[in-house]
Parts: structure tokens; sequence; C-alpha cells
């Protein structure tokens, strides 16, 4: 009994031992970027074509957010004994460093730099991920009940896509093809050997992965919260599971580390956040809260709940500013003491993205608002309870959470946008809210609703998705482009151009025939237009790049 009770003493020495060594790591805030190497005047060294498109296309100005963290900064700091230097913010113009236990010159030294504004911890969080609520793994008498009277292709799927009409999306062609969309979350174990997933693989969905936490571009032996929130909108089995963007291309970021409470996931999620900006993505969503942290006196505070008090909502709201539409749980904390939204939701400019059930009532456990600056929150809803998703085993279950009426909400989203390809990200909030079911009393429990993907605002008298049946090629172009018809037109086509402004550069009226007609656009500088072919009530609009 002695010697148990000495090893045990022992173990607790060491343990302790052990964390009292554990580096501690530091978010270093700068004071510009002088001395950079880059330019934005020359982005695609910083930037993916694709980025730079999509700022262009929505009029977004290439500016000094977008411009790498002063790599002479960087070794400065990184010079400095005891320290290492983790990665770097550019957005928030930071960087994250970890310095050895014992060092006590460490911090005053990298305080002394000119070019550093302060330097505070980066605690030990403990992320809230909006995990399923009463996560159902045998299903066969829900799935009987709830959505058999569906149509069949969606399987267990059909009602939460219902509820948002994307199927009218699908019906109409527009399946998500052409977007791209980041998932940031704690894993997606097992998406490279889920049949749910053979599809978007077999096709090249899935752009790449990066792990944050650990590094590298791993992501499939990890938690598997994010297989289940990809499966919203990803997934494609007929007669099974299809999710609500099932042709979209795919990032799967890992931000978040649930097996320990690891540091600076909030920092991570910035990191992945600037990664997606980056290659160019065009949706970013992500079912993570932060509002409690290892230490209480860390907690995130309602009263800063503002947007701008935190740094990974500061970034969520710079996505939205470079043109991506941001998608965030609102939380699953709903009846809890503590009941709000957390960190981003409150974010400025993103789709905080509440819960309802079968009926479009607000589920019991889905997280309110306001911000602490009056906001209302969340912005819209969708399915959350007993949404149906793929689960850890490969199969199908029903399950609970903010965490997946937000990625079914992203994917609908994707297929809108997709339809109405000349919106800013922001006009396609704007509308959506336009067209939700609580759009005339929005309030801080389901924000302004069920959005209607197939639907106008108030105000058009009716909506005709019907196109004009016509390709245009090569694109991108260097001086000509071709335009291709399915059959004759009985009235007077006009072709217009316009920039990305809106402005209309170009115009021409003719009688299209079935066949090729010729443009010649060689006097257009280099960059993103639009094309519009109009026949009697029929238009279409698409995006042409010259090059």
């Amino acid at each position: 009994m002695n010697k148990s009770i000495s090893f045990l003493i022992a173990s607790v020495i060491l343990i302790a031992s052990v964390k009292s060594q554990t580096p501690t790591k530091y978010w270093v805030k700068l004071s510009d970027k002088n001395g950079t190497p880059y330019s934005i005047s020359t982005p695609t060294a910083f930037l993916t074509q694709k980025a730079v498109q999509r700022r262009t296309a929505q009029g977004i100005a290439i500016d000094n957010t977008d411009l790498p963290v002063t790599p002479s900064y960087v070794s400065q700091i990184e010079a400095i004994t005891d320290v290492k230097v983790l990665y770097a913010s550019k957005w928030l113009n930071a960087v994250v460093v970890q310095i050895a236990n014992s060092s006590t010159a460490a911090i005053p030294a990298i305080n002394s730099l000119s070019f550093v504004v302060n330097s505070q911890p980066a605690n030990k969080f403990k992320v809230v991920i909006e995990k399923e609520v009463n996560y159902l793994e045998n299903t066969q008498l829900e799935k009987t009940s709830n959505v058999s009277a569906g149509p069949a292709y969606y399987g267990g799927a059909y009602w939460q896509a219902k509820q948002l009409n994307v199927d009218c999306m699908h019906g109409y062609g527009y399946r998500g093809q052409g977007m791209t969309i980041a998932v940031l979350d704690a894993g997606f174990r097992n998406v490279d050997v889920i049949q749910a997933f053979d599809s978007l693989k077999n096709r090249g969905g899935i752009l790449g992965t990066r792990d944050f936490v650990a590094g590298g571009n791993s992501v499939y032996e990890d938690d598997s919260h994010g297989m289940s929130v990809l499966s919203c909108m990803a997934a494609l089995v007929p007669n099974v599971m299809v999710g609500t963007a099932p042709r979209a291309d795919y990032w799967l970021l890992r931000t978040e580390d649930v097996a320990s409470e690891t540091p600076s996931e909030e920092y991570n999620w910035i990191r992945g956040a600037e990664f997606a900006d980056s290659v160019g993505v065009d949706i970013l969503t992500t079912s993570l809260g932060y509002t409690t942290f290892d230490n209480s006196s860390f907690n995130h505070v309602y009263s800063s709940l503002n947007g701008k008090t935190y740094p990974m909502s500061i970034a969520a709201t710079m996505a939205a500013r470079k043109g991506i539409f941001v998608l965030n749980s609102a939380g699953n904390d709903g009846g809890n003491s503590w009941n709000f939204i957390g960190v981003p939701a409150d974010a400025d400019s993103i789709c905080t993205v509440g819960a309802v059930d079968s009926l479009g009532l607000v589920t019991g456990f889905s997280s309110k608002g306001p911000t602490a600056d009056g906001r209302i929150k969340p912005d819209l809803v969708a399915r959350g309870g007993k949404a149906y998703v793929t689960n850890s085993f490969g199969g199908y279950s029903f399950g609970n959470g903010t965490s997946f009426s937000c990625p079914v909400l992203a994917g609908a989203v994707a297929c809108f946008w997709q339809r109405h390809n000349t919106y800013s990200n922001m006009k396609v909030l704007d509308t959506l809210k336009l067209t939700a079911s609580n759009k005339l009393n929005p309030n801080n429990s389901m924000g302004w609703g069920l959005p209607d993907m197939c639907a106008l605002p108030v105000g058009i008298a009716s909506y005709k998705i019907e196109e004009v049946p016509f390709s245009i090629y090569p694109n991108p172009f260097n001086a000509e482009v071709a335009i291709e018809t399915e059959s004759n037109f009985s009235k007077e086509s006009t072709i217009e151009i316009y920039n990305v402004l809106g402005k209309k550069l170009f115009k021409v009226n003719e009688k299209l025939k079935s066949g090729k007609t010729n443009l010649n656009l060689s006097s257009l500088e280099n960059g993103v237009y639009f094309i519009r072919l109009t026949n009697g009530n029929l238009s279409t609009t698409k995006k042409l790049v010259k090059e």
C-alpha cells in the first residue's frame, strides 16, 4: 500500500513537472508591414488567381491586410533566445510565438522591438464544438415516420433540403458546380473510405486538406465531427442521402483538436480562414464555437461579444470583407445558463445559423442573440433538430445540433449563389433574408428564419428561372469568344457585357441562330466581366474572364 501511495505521489509530481515545463504561447501584435517585399500590385505572389478573381468580381480592392506579415519582423522575433514563431496572421498583423517556460527575458525582448505593439498569452482554450445533442445511431423508425413521404432520391435528407427549397435549385441543375466551400472543423475521419463521399472523391471534388493542429495534410484519422458536417452538403448516394451541394468542391481544414485542451484553437481557425481565402474559396462554413477556457479568468464575456473584441471574430468579419460568404453555427447553449451565441458567431457580416426542427420551430438547444452591441443573431436557420447525417460508422443517422444546420444552409447558399453569380456575398445574404420565413419580424431566436432558395424578395411579382440556352468559349479568353446556342430564337437577341462594377461596356442586337456566333472582344482589358444574353423574356448572365 505504501509503495502504491509513493508511486501515485511520484506520478503526480512528474505530471506537475511536465506541465510546468510546457512552453508558453503568446499572441504578438505588430504595428505595420513596412519593409515587406510584397506589393498589392502583384497579388498573385501571395494569393491564387481564383482568390484575386473573387475580389475583382465583387469590386473588392486588394489592400494592406492581404499582404503577408513582414518577413524581417518575423525573423527578428525568432532570433530572440528561447523564442519560436509558430505562425503569423496577415489579416490581424500578428504572430503566435512559443517561449520556453524557463525564459524570463524573451517577452521583454519582444516588447522592446520597435514594430511590436503588445503581446499577450495565447491561453489554453477549452473549445465548445457544437456537437450533436442526443445523437441517434438507430433511426429506422424515425426514418420511416419522418421522411418516407418525400421524394426517394434524397433519402433521409429530403426534408432538410425541402425546408430551404434547395431541391428546387437542384431541379434546375444548380447543385453547387463551380462553387468552392471550405469546411473548418475538428477532423474528417474516414471521409476517404465512407460510401457517402465516393462521388465527391471520384470526381476530384476534394481540392485539398490541411491540418492546422498537427501540421501536414492528413485529416482522415482525426475526429469524425467534420465528416458528419461535410455529409450535410456533399453526400451523394441516391435514395439514401443527398446533401444540399453535392456537386460543389471542398477544402477540408482541421483547426480543432478535441483529444486534449491544446492551445490556440482560435488562432488555428484564423490560419485556416486566411488559407481558405488565399486559395480562392467562395464559402467558409464552421461548426465550432468558443465561450470558456481552462482558466475561467479568460472566459469570453457577453459584454464583449460585439464582433470587434476577440481575434477570431475579427478574422471572421475580415473573411467576409474579402468576399467570402462566411457561415458559423450559433451554438447549442439555448436554455443553458450561458444561452447566448459564442465566438465567432458574434462577428459582423457573417451568417450565424440557428437550428429548427421538422416543423420549422426553433429547437430548445439553439443559441440566441443578440450581440452585445444589439445586432440580431442568428441571421438565418436551417434543419438542426433531427438532421439527417452520415454517422461515425459510415451509416446514416439523425442528429441534433447547430453543427448540422450550418452546413445544410451552407450547401444551399452555394446553389443559390451559383444561380445568382453576379451577386456579391453580402447581396446573397441580404437577398436570402428577404426571402426568409420570419422576414417581417426577425428576432434573436431564429433571426430572419428559413430562407427560400428558389424565391426572390417581396416586390418582385413573379420568379422565372427559365434561361437562354447558350454556352460561351473559350473562357478565359484572349481576344475572341464564341457564343453557341442550342436552337433558333424567334426574337432578336441582345448581347451585353458588363464590368464588375455593373457598367455596360458592350451591346449588340442580332438574330441568333443555332450554332456559333463569334465576338471580337480584344478591346477589353484583362479582368473579370459578365456577359448577358437576352431573348424575349428569357435572360442568362455568365462570368467571363479575359487573360
